[in-house]
């Protein structure tokens, strides 16, 4: 073999060989890499921040509400449609937060403040609020999974054996205020005079 060919022979072979040098130390590691210049969220930069506009939301959201909705009761037997849902409705004099998942709901129970506190745990910017064998006294003891978004509430009930679905509307404060501004209207029909039938 010449030296023309000897040296074509190692040239090629070092040259082939270069990617394998590259992997194994000379190419960034993903973790040496250049991070993506796009800029963190708000959620990303500031989790706490974000969580405490969140909880504040959610204080001044029930404050002076109305839940108002239906529930259902499970039943192994076949349900009347017309008795499947019933109506439910609570009012909340003041929502705030205690210490740490703990929140104190005062809810008005037949006009008498029941100060309760209870637990709330967030899905990202979504409250939860999470009873595990509560007891009221006077009412029983309950486990519950309610869940709050928008204006709308939806989840499950357990009191004793009985249990069920419940959902509806959060009638905010503000709400209130406007409807008994802007009361509706009643459509009073009009008295029409019977026509005169010639004889």
């Amino acid at each position: 073999m010449n030296r023309l060919t000897m040296l074509t022979t190692i040239l090629t072979i070092a040259l082939s060989a270069v990617p394998v040098w590259a992997q194994d130390g000379d190419s960034p590691k993903p973790d040496d890499r250049p991070q993506s210049s796009k800029p963190a969220t708000t959620e990303q930069a500031n989790p706490d921040a974000v969580r405490q506009k969140a909880e504040a939301d959610f204080s001044k959201l029930l404050t002076g509400a109305t839940l108002v909705g239906n529930f259902t009761t499970d039943s192994d037997q076949p349900v009347d449609p017309a008795q499947l849902l019933r109506p439910d409705r609570y009012e909340l004099a003041t929502v705030n937060k205690v210490k740490d998942d703990f929140w104190l709901f005062v809810y008005v129970h037949k006009g008498v403040p029941l100060p309760l506190t209870m637990k709330v745990l967030w899905a990202g910017k979504t409250a939860v609020l999470t009873l595990d064998e509560f007891t009221i006294a006077g009412m029983g003891t309950y486990s519950a999974r309610l869940m709050f978004h928008g204006n709308r509430y939806a989840g499950t009930w357990q009191h004793g054996k009985a249990g069920g679905l419940m959902f509806g509307k959060i009638e905010t404060a503000e709400f209130k205020k406007q409807r008994l501004a802007n009361p509706p209207r009643r459509v009073v029909p009009s008295k029409q005079s019977e026509p005169e039938i010639k004889k």
